[in-house]
């Protein structure tokens, strides 16, 4: 018997294998989100604002939690009477809506546990930052292809030099910091990222 003719594709098994775990960590958020009171789609707003100190559009909350602006407009209102978000207009444009965390907001954000912890919690460091070269790989093409939000990563960044020392542990340079990069130092969200495009 061949496998290579009773097996699905690779990239179709590849896939289910991602979709289950995608549906073990909504699950996990779900639970997490609901013992603190709130719906996923509060608590993942609540996260991107909290991440970004100098505050966020309520356009690019939106389309970070991939929901209409009306469905994230009636989130930020349930946290803001939650007192953990508060809403200003834009100082660089005021029909813009932006919002911020609050002290509280803030708080609940950082003590949020991941709810892909469990799932790479079982792999090796190795294995670990072999995952974070493919992650930050894969967002990058869905963001060429303007299939997701723009995020900040170090590979989208206006700072980061992608590998100007081939062959070393260090391939990579950040200008922001001036200082040379590992793989396993890629960030998927970056607060000083500034985009290169």
């Amino acid at each position: 018997m061949d496998f290579d003719q009773i097996t699905e594709p690779l990239d179709r098994r590849l896939a289910d294998g991602l979709a289950r775990l995608a549906a073990v960590a909504r699950q996990l958020d779900w639970q997490t989100a609901e013992a603190s009171g709130l719906s996923p789609t509060q608590a993942d707003i609540l996260r991107f604002v909290a991440h970004r100190q100098a505050g966020a559009r309520l356009t690019a909350a939106a389309a970070h939690a991939g929901v209409r602006k009306a469905t994230a407009s009636d989130a930020v209102t349930a946290l803001e009477r939650k007192a953990l978000v508060h809403k200003y207009a834009d100082a660089s444009d005021g029909r813009a809506l932006a919002l911020k965390a609050t002290t509280e907001g803030n708080r609940v954000a950082q003590t949020w546990p991941s709810s892909y912890a469990p799932i790479v919690a079982g792999l090796s460091q190795a294995e670990q930052e072999l995952l974070l070269g493919l992650v930050v790989k894969m967002i990058r093409q869905l963001q060429q292809r303007q299939l997701i939000a723009p995020q900040r990563t170090c590979v989208t960044c206006l700072h980061f030099r992608e590998n100007v020392a081939p062959g070393t542990s260090t391939p990579h340079f950040c200008a922001f910091v001036g200082a040379p990069m590992a793989e396993h130092h890629l960030r998927v969200d970056c607060s000083e990222h500034e985009s290169a495009a």
